[in-house]
């Protein structure tokens, strides 16, 4: 990648950990060191803005020096755009101490204002034991499947309602599920075991082109309204929030995916982030590890 037109702050000695010799040329290696173009774009566009406020160079910055360089970039941005800024520019900084570039890491003490977004997004994240409740409380087999498919894939309701059978695959014991995503992106999606013979049970004798998840008037996919309305009549009858959707259960897969040791990485591919390098394309046609397998398989019997 060429170096980014960013001011340059030369440094007398080569750093240890890195050949860089400027400000410019570690922003070359860090944003290199990440996975997509798109966050190497983002990176470099914050770290340029994050440098041109910083006239002394990031070598003999002060934490009160960073403190009103971010606060100059960040005027005027959204909570959760700033957040990001401010993460990016201590993420730089760290990879510059680590590597010996400078001495002091002044963005260890530098707070990262929470986004109100996020604890939004923790209101919408249930329990395991909520979401076990749920897929119990389905009327049908085929809503029981549903729920269970779209918690253990952590799949948009658009990505459901548009799956054929010709998109799951038996991969040994378990389901891979081809999914189209946001920008048409296609990724492979492996399910549990158990999730895997309940979604199977279900085909009977339908052909490769038919809907996994048919319309009981028609053989015709589901709309994601409907989906949408069993989802809140099944979390009543459940007994949990009735706020919840389905893109609950995809924020509850990451959550406690986590939880249960699932790397970000794996987490990052299976939700299919467009942020994530492999998420860009197809993934492999035989991925021997997902995020769904780190759930709990309980939940679903």
């Amino acid at each position: 990648m060429a170096t980014p037109n960013l001011p340059a702050h030369r440094i007398g000695t080569l750093a240890p950990g890195t050949r860089a010799k400027s400000d410019a040329e570690l922003v070359t290696s860090w944003v290199d060191n990440l996975g997509s173009a798109h966050s190497q774009r983002n990176f470099a566009k914050t770290a340029g803005r994050f440098l041109e406020a910083l006239p002394m160079g990031i070598r003999k910055a002060t934490v009160e020096d960073v403190r009103e360089a971010l606060a100059q970039i960040t005027e005027g941005l959204s909570a959760s755009t700033a957040q990001q800024y401010v993460l990016r520019v201590k993420s730089l900084l760290s990879y510059g101490h680590k590597l010996g570039y400078m001495d002091f890491n002044a963005g260890v003490t530098i707070k990262v204002r929470p986004d109100q977004s996020q604890a939004r997004l923790a209101q919408r994240i249930i329990s395991e034991v909520e979401v076990g409740l749920l897929i119990r409380a389905a009327l049908t087999e085929r809503d029981r499947v549903l729920l269970a498919v779209a918690y253990a894939g952590g799949l948009r309701v658009s990505e459901i309602v548009a799956l054929k059978w010709a998109d799951v695959i038996l991969r040994d014991d378990k389901v891979q599920l081809s999914v189209t995503g946001k920008g048409g992106r296609a990724r492979q999606v492996l399910l549990p075991k158990s999730v895997s013979r309940l979604l199977l049970a279900l085909r009977g004798d339908a052909g490769a082109n038919d809907p996994v998840f048919a319309s009981r008037k028609k053989a015709d996919h589901l709309a994601e309204h409907s989906v949408h309305v069993m989802v809140k009549r099944t979390a009543k009858r459940a007994g949990i929030n009735e706020g919840v959707s389905p893109h609950w259960l995809r924020h509850a897969h990451g959550s406690h995916a986590l939880d249960r040791g699932a790397t970000l990485a794996e987490v990052q591919s299976t939700l299919g982030h467009a942020n994530v390098a492999t998420t860009s394309g197809y993934l492999h046609a035989r991925p021997n590890t997902s995020s769904g397998l780190k759930l709990d398989e309980g939940i679903f019997r």
